[in-house]
């Protein structure tokens, strides 16, 4: 038997801060502004990479 995560039988208190984040995000999935996991992971990636080999003064 496996728990799906996303459901849950009791009430959850949401901060006023992770409800604005969370309607952001869905706002932004609506207008179809959204990635795959796996090009998301392609672009952490790149971008950890442009900044190790950033010179800093």
């Amino acid at each position: 038997m496996s728990i799906d995560p996303f459901v849950c039988k009791q009430p959850v208190e949401i901060s006023p801060a992770i409800s604005r984040i969370l309607k952001q995000r869905m706002k932004t999935a609506d207008e179809g502004r959204v990635v795959s996991a796996e090009k998301a992971r392609q672009r952490i990636q790149q971008w950890l990479l442009k900044s190790s080999t950033t010179k800093t003064r």
